[in-house]
């Protein structure tokens, strides 16, 4: 993550941007993509010392301001208003990408019908089909959608080479990528 620290009618010094950057990245960097952006603004108005700080999150924009006496005390305050807002947004996020796969799963398990064969003992044969339609996200995000559904693979539309992917556990505990060549 980077930072931003920018002071309009205030002069940041050494020790307060430093003290920023440790509480950020101690605080909520481990949230965010190292290309996401925290910019902190330092100001004084009226007397008082303000603080704002702001990260754009995809479509979402997370914002927390604070005045006080002293500028240092707005840390304590504006940081963990961050942080509070990113746990709400991932809760949101996987209250509702759990939702929608188990919408889709419902609708598609009673549209699909499963074959009334027998099959011999000895063969393969296939006892349920599952049917949903791909979203473009991520690999971060459906690394996240995989330890969400608590499977061992998961296919998704890959956001940046639009293109079929599969993310799945491996026996050595890591994860791999399986990208779909159409040659």
């Amino acid at each position: 993550m980077r930072i931003e620290i920018v002071g309009k009618k205030y002069d940041i010094g050494k020790n307060l941007e430093e003290l920023i950057v440790k509480k950020v990245e101690k605080q909520i960097a481990r949230y965010f993509k190292d290309n996401d952006v925290c910019r902190v603004v330092c100001k004084e108005e009226h007397g008082k010392f303000k603080m704002e700080m702001t990260i754009v999150v995809g479509d979402t924009v997370l914002r927390a301001e604070n005045s006080a006496s002293v500028m240092y005390d707005n840390i304590d305050v504006v940081v963990p208003k961050i942080e509070r807002q990113m746990r709400k947004l991932r809760t949101k996020y996987k209250k509702n990408f759990r939702d929608t796969i188990e919408v889709e799963a419902e609708a598609h398990e009673e549209a699909v019908e499963a074959p009334a064969q027998e099959a011999e003992e000895n063969d393969l044969h296939i006892v349920r089909t599952k049917r949903y339609s791909l979203r473009p996200m991520s690999i971060e995000d459906a690394v996240f959608a995989l330890d969400m559904v608590n499977h061992s693979f998961f296919v998704f539309e890959n956001a940046d080479t639009k293109e079929v992917n599969i993310v799945y556990k491996r026996y050595d505990g890591g994860l791999g990528i399986i990208e779909v060549a159409n040659d």
